[in-house]
């Protein structure tokens, strides 16, 4: 059962591209776009992943699933991209990694991505999942959210894991080096998560079954969950330091006295000819073109 849907970022995503927009100085440009990419491709990894989620265990009663709860407990925060719940009171948080071009995990559990043939250091998302986890136990915790059996508090089994694209290509170290068996392709995870049930030993599975809750329990305690939930609006013109007055990028001297030209004939043209081309990269390319240039330019295009 779905008790939080996934958190629109349209809103992140037109705002960063407005900013785009403005006649902005390179290094807040590199700042901006770089911001977009992340935010695109970590949303395309979080919807991924919550398909498959979905797709096992959105109709089940058993199961209560909560999609972008976002946490604050005692000066902490945690983002944490989905949370399943089931009624043995099994918390299975669940990070989602958009590696796009594959991802290497070194034996002492670094993680490397590939861009262009070549490797980049990123944060570790299994140290980032252990981080969260902490947050929601301490908010389980200081909220009293979870319900009591004869006097005594259920506490719940908490496993992390690292969900990637189904099509990303992950290189592993070997087992006895570092464990990766946190990090599973999405559309493993019911399978996982099985195998995991198949490998308890008798007494955890003794101990389980103590904790079997009647669905509504848990769906109780899912709902507390997502009300504890605080959504960020994150002011981008203020991360950037962008002003609300028009930009200048350069001094009023300098306006003054620079000359801009026709990217093609080389003729003279006005800073609102540059303005006007540049902030419509789609047609002009990034390039200033003079009004007959514009014409032919466009022209050719078509």
């Amino acid at each position: 059962m779905i008790i939080k849907k996934r958190d629109s970022r349209e809103t992140e995503i037109k705002e960063l591209t407005s900013l785009l927009s403005l006649p902005l100085p390179q290094d807040k440009r590199f700042l901006i776009e770089r911001e977009l990419r992340c935010i695109k491709a970590g949303d395309k990894g979080e919807q991924d992943s919550a398909y498959f989620i979905d797709f096992y265990y959105a109709s089940s009663k058993n199961w209560m699933v909560l999609h972008d709860l976002r946490l604050e407990c005692r000066n902490r925060v945690a983002q944490i991209d989905h949370l399943i719940i089931n009624r043995m009171f099994e918390i299975y948080v669940l990070e989602s990694k958009n590696f796009s071009y594959g991802v290497k995990i070194t034996d002492d559990g670094e993680f490397l991505v590939n861009y262009n043939n070549k490797y980049f250091s990123i944060e570790s998302p299994v140290e980032q999942n252990k981080r969260h986890i902490l947050v929601l136990k301490n908010a389980l915790e200081q909220y009293d959210i979870l319900p009591t059996r004869l006097g005594i508090t259920i506490r719940p089994s908490i496993k992390s894991y690292i969900m990637v694209s189904p099509k990303s290509r992950v290189i592993r170290p070997l087992k006895h080096k570092f464990d990766t068996s946190m990090v599973i392709k999405g559309d493993t995870l019911c399978t996982e998560i099985d195998k995991s049930d198949d490998n308890v030993s008798a007494i955890e599975a003794v101990a389980s079954v103590s904790k079997i809750s009647s669905a509504d329990t848990v769906k109780e305690v899912a709902l507390r969950l997502a009300k504890l939930h605080k959504p960020i609006k994150i002011d981008y013109r203020k991360r950037f330091a962008i002003e609300d007055k028009p930009i200048v990028t350069e001094s009023s001297e300098t306006q003054k006295s620079q000359k801009f030209f026709c990217f093609k004939c080389k003729k003279t043209i006005t800073r609102k000819v540059v303005s006007f081309c540049w902030d419509d990269k789609k047609r002009f390319g990034g390039k200033a073109y003079c009004f007959d240039c514009q014409k032919i330019f466009l022209k050719q295009k078509k």
